[in-house]
């Protein structure tokens, strides 16, 4: 069974700009105003009202690592 990651120091600062939802753990580049796919979207923590992460990391079922093709990749 995989370990589910720890969340950055990046990720922890994150929460602290994300209180009352979620800071997700992406594979790849995307510039702010790019939308992520589903598929490039490894999990996410839930973050409280103070801006702290809570519970565990939740993974993403339609996650696609990088090295396997992904439904939008052109070959």
């Amino acid at each position: 069974m995989k370990e589910k990651p720890v969340p950055s120091q990046e990720v922890i600062e994150a929460a602290k700009d994300t209180p009352n939802g979620w800071v997700y753990q992406v594979e790849g580049n995307f510039a702010s105003h790019e939308a992520v796919p589903p598929e490039a979207i490894v999990g996410a923590w839930k973050v409280d009202e103070m801006g702290t992460i809570i519970g565990d990391f939740i993974s993403n079922p339609n996650y696609v690592p990088k090295e396997e093709p992904r439904p939008d990749d052109e070959e």
